[in-house]
């Protein structure tokens, strides 16, 4: 597999990265910062022998994001499998965001990862197999005071996802969308957390060890799934009490 992984110098995407060329896929490495991806693009070819390719491309503006990804790809072959381990939030975002700033957590959250998709999915439909694999966050189970836009976002890209696979159905392009919860991150670092976090290492070894394993939507860690039913269901005098 070609595997172009976008977001992929920290955190969940640096660990996508060393979990597909451990299984020896060829890589495009996408993120804003050029120095990081360089640095994990050698550690890759040297520790494992593989391909790796490497792009700075900024998911806070779509239309060059796009146009970037899809001239590096050309230097990798036929992209074949999509990861999207990003996103951003914001500690202001509570309803009283500007428009730039609201802005930005739509467009790397929501819109670059649309606008890469319908780029490259009409050749991974004629492609004889295909992974198109997006993320998520518990974050979105349902509307709250903080991160409002990035939650907001995150549920029409759950959507979005969902669209997706009913659109594959027929075709060898496997969808899937990964809920996550807390993983143990920059962003998580320092904070208090209603449960520990995960590794990001252990969470994308389980998901490149299941990449063939059916299509949809599902929780990491998977106590999450129970967790996000318990709040889907609270009645809304209980829910709006809850300060998480």
């Amino acid at each position: 597999m070609n595997a172009l992984i976008l977001g992929a110098s920290a955190g969940l995407g640096r660990a996508l990265s060393e979990a597909l060329a451990a299984h020896g896929h060829s890589l495009l490495l996408a993120a804003s910062d050029r120095r990081d991806l360089d640095a994990q693009a050698r550690h890759l070819r040297l520790k494992y022998g593989v391909h790796v390719e490497i792009v700075s491309a900024d998911a806070s503006r779509p239309e060059d994001c796009v146009r970037d990804l899809r001239s590096a790809a050309d230097s990798l072959g036929e992209i074949t499998g999509l990861f999207f381990p990003l996103g951003v939030s914001s500690q202001d975002d509570k309803g009283q965001l500007c428009l730039e700033d609201v802005r930005r957590l739509i467009d790397v959250n929501l819109l670059t990862v649309m606008a890469v998709i319908g780029d490259f999915l009409p050749s991974m439909l004629a492609a004889p197999r295909g992974y198109i694999v997006g993320f998520g966050s518990v974050a979105a189970i349902r509307g709250r005071k903080t991160n409002i836009v990035y939650s907001a976002s995150k549920r029409g890209l759950a959507s979005y996802f969902e669209s997706l696979r009913h659109l594959t159905a027929d075709s060898r392009i496997r969808i899937q969308y990964y809920q996550l919860g807390y993983i143990a991150t920059q962003q998580s670092f320092g904070r208090r957390l209603l449960f520990p976090p995960a590794s990001p290492q252990g969470i994308a070894e389980t998901i490149v060890r299941d990449l063939d394993k059916g299509r949809g939507a599902r929780y990491l860690p998977r106590y999450w799934a129970i967790i996000a039913r318990i709040v889907s269901f609270l009645p809304w005098f209980v829910f709006k009490r809850l300060d998480f």
